[in-house]
């Protein structure tokens, strides 16, 4: 991690804190770089999909 990239970061942190919607945000504060670099690594999962993952891990328990 650069220097740049570091104090991009704090910055984001401080804005967030200060009342910033985390969509705002330039960096990525789960991967620690540019929200750029990361974008669409994040998804929203849909109820059809928990589903599904509950659905699956019950028939992996029987």
């Amino acid at each position: 991690m650069n220097k740049k990239l570091a104090a991009a970061i704090e910055r984001d942190n401080q804005r967030e804190d200060a009342g910033m919607h985390a969509d705002d945000r330039q960096t990525c504060y789960q991967h620690q770089t540019w929200a750029s670099d990361c974008e669409g690594t994040h998804r929203t999962p849909t109820a059809g999909q928990l589903l599904a993952e509950h659905n699956e891990l019950q028939r992996r328990r029987t």
